[in-house]
């Protein structure tokens, strides 16, 4: 299962919309709809800020809602709230999305409405895909706590290492470094989809990845990069001190010097 199949899935949230207490209404509302998550998110819970708001909107509890509501609320709170953190799985999204629509958030769920609002308030972080992927692949085990608590940084593991360039295949993680060391606060994590060891035009690394850069439009998306510089590791002891790990320099959304090493988990 590459990572593409994944990006797939948040590209197509379906959101289940038909949900008022009234029979008679629901019948004549638009039951499903089909939404994109294109935001990149990382959360702050620092209060006031606008990460910390957007998670208070969408995780807001059902207040007076109706009984049945509130226990839709109740058995799909923690989805809803990963989905929050820029965490969830593409169902979480869909749980989220429709708790706005059962929370009156959103009062008239048209597409676009849905859409909107899920563009301003929900995104997905780079570790939150990558855990994603990794759980989607069989090759973590899914928690919630797994999905909120995996940082990006927490993926650099030198046994891990792909030393070889020749050797990099689809579903291995990049891991960003700084200079020598992983990069940290915040750090950043994508996934390989392909790679051919030749240099391409336009790149020959394909890359899936959840990111804020500037040239990046959604911004979770597939990328093409450009491989520019292979640095192999260091010999132990070596003056000045070098890599643990081999690191890639590459060209991203029209920008050169990235450092990654490829990890494979």
């Amino acid at each position: 299962m590459g990572p593409q199949s994944l990006l797939g899935q948040y590209q197509r949230l379906t959101v289940n919309t038909g949900v008022s207490d009234d029979a008679a209404a629901a019948m004549t509302r638009q039951v499903q709809i089909t939404v994109q998550l294109k935001t990149y998110f990382m959360m702050n819970w620092t209060a006031g800020t606008e990460q910390r708001n957007d998670y208070n909107a969408v995780t807001q509890g059902p207040g007076r809602s109706s009984r049945a509501h509130a226990s839709w609320f109740e058995l799909n709170s923690q989805a809803i709230r990963t989905a929050a953190m820029g965490k969830g799985r593409p169902g979480d999204y869909c749980l989220a999305l429709e708790w706005a629509v059962r929370s009156g958030q959103i009062a008239n769920p048209t597409q676009h409405a849905v859409q909107t609002y899920c563009d301003q308030h929900l995104g997905i972080d780079c570790s939150g895909f990558a855990t994603n992927y990794l759980c989607y692949a069989g090759r973590m085990a899914f928690s919630h706590q797994t999905l909120t608590g995996t940082g990006a940084a927490s993926y650099y593991s030198v046994p891990k290492a792909i030393n070889d360039p020749t050797a990099v295949r689809q579903g291995d993680l990049l891991v960003w470094m700084d200079g020598n060391q992983v990069k940290r606060n915040p750090g950043h994590v994508a996934v390989v989809e392909s790679y051919v060891a030749q240099s391409q035009a336009g790149g020959n690394m394909r890359v899936v990845e959840a990111t804020g850069a500037g040239g990046a439009n959604p911004k979770l998306l597939e990328s093409m990069y450009a491989v520019e510089q292979i640095i192999p590791p260091a010999a132990r002891g070596s003056q000045p001190p070098g890599p643990e790990v081999m690191v890639l320099v590459v060209r991203r959304h029209g920008v050169s010097g990235s450092r990654v090493a490829v990890m494979r988990w």
